[in-house]
């Protein structure tokens, strides 16, 4: 969250900033590209407007006023693109820091840079990349240039990002390909030979690096597609996946498509790790087109392809189809920067004049929502770490909470808390309601188990057994559901079926050992031993 809202934050800044030194009428050359861009991005905005987080739209104006500054602006290419190979080479030697234990993460992860994890990292490194590597071939200190580029990739690799290991490849042998395609023009058929099975060779090796994440991602894919036939044309909505997704798994894996190896690999989900594939979910067959438009725009554009923006577009491409890029601002801050200095072939469409108390009324109701935003997020957080160091909440803390609560910014993880901070204090009713309400935008394994503990503690033990079994459908491995279940059917006096919950949990096979399994596997054998079974 810091980094979404500081990226607003600076949009906002500099935007005030270019629109002061403009003059009274902002003229605007409207072409194909920005006409595809814009109506893809107010489509995406429209389908915001439906939700609860209006940070999302926020998100997305701003992404609409950085492309149309960036378009209108008169800033060096050649200085942008040297600055951002320096961010890749200063991010790379971070995270080399960190991997050698010269800074520490906070992560479980050796090397994450700035971000939560390695994908994030793996990302950025990899959209920098083109940028340093284009300057290799031109211009003074080319072994040093070299070596910066050696420094990325081993970085990239040191992270275990296989995606960015994989996109790093591609670039690299297109970048020269293109580059030298005169010299190998003769030989075209050997080189595009060698070079597609080095890729088909180096993406199957990468599968058996860690073979059960690439069946994970498979599982999460099947899974996916089925959310796709019911609104197919519209989509389901934007942020839809995380309320649909692990309702949708557990009712694959509870039927007869599902094999043991799916029951075992099945876990919290709220990413499809593909963005084509999460783009068809919500935003539909519509959301594909108008993106197919804008991409038919990109190759319509005046560039040649082993240019720096096409190639980090290219890459966005890639890390797209299994990865989240979209995630992180840096990545909207490059394929915005990189679309925005295309040139189209065509003259512009017609030319455009904006007034300038048109963007500053845009810009100032950014920073109104930003600021909203940012206010409501810290109080939490301040109130959060309070109940935290409290081990639980005194009156004062739920009194803001429940503020907060009326003042929502639409961000259910907030809700999530919320719930768990008043289960912690036992006002069960009050939880159960706060989780339903949550349960609208992220429905997950962890959610239904906090639901069915507080079902359990209110004794309502039909509705707290019909918790406790979704979320073993959502994630067949766990083992707390089944503990759970055994205690309901033994307050229940419901002897049969505890008795055969307590002979499941003994039998199941164990995925990761752990003292929690440990500890409710012996639980188990104590019920049998008291029941003399």
């Amino acid at each position: 969250m810091p980094k979404n809202i500081s990226f607003v934050v600076g949009i906002v800044i500099w935007g005030g900033i270019c629109i002061g030194n403009w003059k009274r009428k902002i003229r605007l050359s409207v072409d194909f590209l920005f006409v595809s861009f814009t109506v893809f991005i107010g489509y995406v905005f429209v389908c915001s407007l439906f939700t609860s987080q209006y940070i999302h739209s926020v998100y997305i104006v701003s992404g609409w006023i950085l492309f149309v500054l960036m378009r209108n602006g008169k800033n060096s290419t050649e200085t942008f693109n040297s600055i951002l190979a320096a961010v890749g080479v200063l991010s790379a030697l971070y995270g080399l820091l960190q991997y050698t234990g010269y800074i520490e993460t906070q992560s479980y992860f050796s090397v994450t840079g700035s971000f939560d994890n390695p994908a994030g990292f793996a990302a950025s490194i990899v959209l920098c990349y083109p940028f340093l590597l284009c300057q290799t071939s031109n211009g003074k200190r080319k072994t040093l240039k070299f070596m910066a580029c050696l420094l990325l990739i081993i970085v990239v690799i040191l992270s275990g990002s296989r995606t960015g290991i994989l996109t790093l490849c591609v670039v690299t042998l297109l970048f020269y390909a293109l580059r030298y395609r005169k010299l190998i023009h003769r030989r075209r058929i050997f080189f595009i030979s060698g070079g597609a099975l080095f890729l088909i060779g180096l993406f199957i090796g990468l599968i058996y690096l860690k073979p059960a994440s690439a069946s994970g991602r498979v599982l999460i894919w099947k899974v996916s597609a089925g959310l796709c036939k019911e609104h197919i044309i519209q989509g389901n909505g934007l942020g839809s996946f995380k309320a649909d997704y692990m309702p949708e798994q557990a009712k694959y894996l509870s039927s007869s498509y599902a094999d043991e190896s799916d029951r075992i690999l099945a876990g919290n989900t709220n990413h499809p790790f593909n963005e084509y594939l999460l783009l068809l979910i919500e935003q539909g067959l519509i959301g594909i087109a108008l993106f197919l438009l804008s991409l038919i725009a990109v190759f319509r554009s005046n560039v040649v392809f082993d240019t720096p923006a096409l190639l980090t577009l290219v890459s966005i491409a890639i890390f797209s189809c299994f990865s989240y890029p979209f995630k992180y601002a840096f990545v909207w801050f490059m394929i915005i920067y990189c679309l925005a200095s295309l040139n189209q072939r065509e003259v512009a469409l017609r030319t455009i004049h904006f007034n300038k108390p048109f963007l500053l009324i845009i810009l100032f109701i950014l920073c109104f929502f930003s600021i909203k935003n940012i206010i409501f997020e810290c109080t939490w957080k301040r109130i959060s770490l309070v109940a935290e160091k409290n081990n639980g909440l005194l009156d004062n803390e739920l009194s803001v909470f429940t503020k907060l609560y009326d003042e929502w910014n639409g961000n259910p993880y907030f809700l999530y808390n919320y719930a768990s901070e008043l289960k912690n204090v036992e006002l069960y009713k009050q939880s159960v309601n706060i989780f339903l309400h949550c349960e609208s935008y992220i429905n997950t394994y962890d959610l239904q188990m906090q639901l069915a503990d507080n079902y359990y503690q209110m004794e309502c033990w039909k509705e707290a057994e019909r918790r406790y079994k979704l979320a073993q459908c959502m994630c067949p491995s766990r083992f707390l559901p089944l503990q759970g279940l055994l205690r309901v059917y033994a307050k229940s006096k419901n002897c049969i079926l505890a008795e055969r919950v307590a002979l499941e949990i003994i039998n199941k096979r164990i995925k990761i050992p752990s003292y929690t399994v440990s500890i409710i596997r012996e639980e188990a054998r104590n019920y049998l031993r008291k029941k003399n079974i």
